[in-house]
Protein backbone atom coordinates (compact mmCIF):
# COMPACT_ATOMS: atom_id res chain seq x y z
CA UNK A 1 0.00 0.00 0.00
CA UNK A 2 1.15 3.66 -1.07
CA UNK A 3 2.59 5.47 2.21
CA UNK A 4 3.39 9.08 2.61
CA UNK A 5 6.71 10.17 3.24
CA UNK A 6 6.30 12.28 5.79
CA UNK A 7 8.32 10.71 9.26
CA UNK A 8 10.96 9.63 7.06
CA UNK A 9 14.18 9.68 8.93
CA UNK A 10 17.67 9.43 8.36
CA UNK A 11 20.40 8.50 10.94
CA UNK A 12 24.09 7.43 11.20
CA UNK A 13 25.91 5.89 14.16
CA UNK A 14 29.47 7.11 15.50
CA UNK A 15 31.07 5.59 18.24
CA UNK A 16 27.84 3.50 19.08
CA UNK A 17 26.24 6.85 19.09
CA UNK A 18 23.12 6.89 16.80
CA UNK A 19 22.15 10.47 15.83
CA UNK A 20 19.43 11.45 13.79
CA UNK A 21 19.80 14.39 11.09
CA UNK A 22 17.43 17.10 11.47
CA UNK A 23 15.18 19.29 9.22
CA UNK A 24 15.68 17.37 6.20
CA UNK A 25 13.26 17.76 3.04
CA UNK A 26 14.72 15.23 1.15
CA UNK A 27 16.39 11.71 0.83
CA UNK A 28 17.17 10.79 -2.82
CA UNK A 29 16.30 6.88 -3.72
CA UNK A 30 18.59 4.26 -2.88
CA UNK A 31 19.43 2.54 -6.40
CA UNK A 32 21.62 -0.51 -6.48
CA UNK A 33 23.01 -1.33 -9.89
CA UNK A 34 26.11 -3.74 -11.57
CA UNK A 35 27.97 -4.41 -14.12
CA UNK A 36 27.34 -6.63 -16.93
CA UNK A 37 29.81 -9.61 -17.64
CA UNK A 38 30.02 -10.10 -21.81
CA UNK A 39 30.31 -13.77 -21.84
CA UNK A 40 29.57 -13.73 -25.62
CA UNK A 41 31.44 -17.08 -27.20
CA UNK A 42 32.17 -16.94 -30.97
CA UNK A 43 29.83 -19.91 -31.34
CA UNK A 44 26.91 -18.02 -30.22
CA UNK A 45 24.11 -19.26 -32.51
CA UNK A 46 21.72 -16.71 -32.50
CA UNK A 47 24.03 -13.93 -33.13
CA UNK A 48 23.70 -12.03 -29.92
CA UNK A 49 25.33 -11.10 -26.65
CA UNK A 50 24.88 -12.28 -23.27
CA UNK A 51 25.84 -10.98 -19.87
CA UNK A 52 26.06 -12.45 -16.42
CA UNK A 53 25.63 -9.58 -13.37
CA UNK A 54 28.98 -8.32 -12.20
CA UNK A 55 30.11 -6.66 -9.21
CA UNK A 56 27.15 -5.11 -7.31
CA UNK A 57 27.08 -1.70 -6.46
CA UNK A 58 24.82 0.38 -4.17
CA UNK A 59 25.59 3.79 -5.49
CA UNK A 60 25.19 7.19 -3.35
CA UNK A 61 21.94 8.91 -1.92
CA UNK A 62 21.99 12.51 -1.81
CA UNK A 63 19.74 14.57 1.41
CA UNK A 64 18.53 17.96 1.21
CA UNK A 65 17.17 20.17 4.15
CA UNK A 66 17.79 23.38 5.87
CA UNK A 67 20.79 24.39 7.61
CA UNK A 68 20.75 24.33 11.58
CA UNK A 69 23.86 24.62 13.18
CA UNK A 70 22.98 23.19 16.40
CA UNK A 71 21.49 20.13 15.20
CA UNK A 72 23.57 17.34 16.39
CA UNK A 73 23.20 15.22 12.89
CA UNK A 74 24.36 17.75 10.89
CA UNK A 75 26.88 18.27 12.84
CA UNK A 76 27.90 15.16 12.96
CA UNK A 77 27.14 15.04 8.71
CA UNK A 78 30.08 18.12 8.35
CA UNK A 79 32.33 15.81 11.17
CA UNK A 80 31.52 13.02 8.98
CA UNK A 81 33.14 14.20 5.54
CA UNK A 82 36.05 15.86 7.27
CA UNK A 83 37.38 12.49 8.34
CA UNK A 84 36.38 10.40 6.04
CA UNK A 85 34.90 7.55 7.89
CA UNK A 86 32.62 5.10 6.60
CA UNK A 87 29.98 4.25 8.99
CA UNK A 88 26.13 2.84 9.58
CA UNK A 89 23.44 4.59 8.35
CA UNK A 90 19.45 4.13 8.12
CA UNK A 91 16.75 5.31 6.50
CA UNK A 92 13.72 4.52 8.69
CA UNK A 93 10.26 5.19 6.76
CA UNK A 94 6.49 5.57 8.38
CA UNK A 95 5.66 2.18 8.57
CA UNK A 96 9.42 1.30 10.43
CA UNK A 97 10.23 -0.41 7.71
CA UNK A 98 14.27 0.51 7.10
CA UNK A 99 17.25 0.08 4.82
CA UNK A 100 20.64 0.07 6.54
CA UNK A 101 23.76 0.94 4.48
CA UNK A 102 27.29 2.30 5.22
CA UNK A 103 28.71 5.01 3.73
CA UNK A 104 30.87 7.93 4.11
CA UNK A 105 30.24 11.82 3.52
CA UNK A 106 31.19 12.11 -0.07
CA UNK A 107 30.37 15.69 -0.10
CA UNK A 108 28.83 18.48 2.09
CA UNK A 109 27.20 21.78 0.64
CA UNK A 110 25.85 25.11 2.71
CA UNK A 111 22.89 26.56 0.60
CA UNK A 112 22.92 29.89 -0.88
CA UNK A 113 21.20 32.60 0.82
CA UNK A 114 18.30 34.52 -1.32
CA UNK A 115 15.99 37.14 -0.25
CA UNK A 116 12.43 35.26 0.48
CA UNK A 117 15.09 32.13 0.69
CA UNK A 118 15.82 29.89 3.59
CA UNK A 119 19.64 28.55 4.08
CA UNK A 120 19.74 24.44 2.78
CA UNK A 121 22.67 21.90 3.03
CA UNK A 122 23.03 18.96 0.98
CA UNK A 123 25.25 15.74 1.42
CA UNK A 124 26.22 12.96 -1.19
CA UNK A 125 26.39 10.18 0.97
CA UNK A 126 28.65 7.56 -1.23
CA UNK A 127 27.38 3.90 0.02
CA UNK A 128 30.54 0.79 0.85
CA UNK A 129 28.92 -2.16 0.16
CA UNK A 130 25.07 -3.66 0.14
CA UNK A 131 21.88 -2.16 1.48
CA UNK A 132 20.05 -4.15 4.14
CA UNK A 133 16.02 -3.89 3.74
CA UNK A 134 13.74 -4.76 7.02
Amino acid sequence: MPQKAMGTTLSCTVSGQTVTIGCLRSISEIKADSDAVDVTTLDARDGCKTYIQGYKDAGEVTVEGFHDAGNEGQACLRSLYLSGAVCPFTVTFPDQSAAQFSAFVKSHALGAAQVDGAVGFSAVLRLSGGVTVT
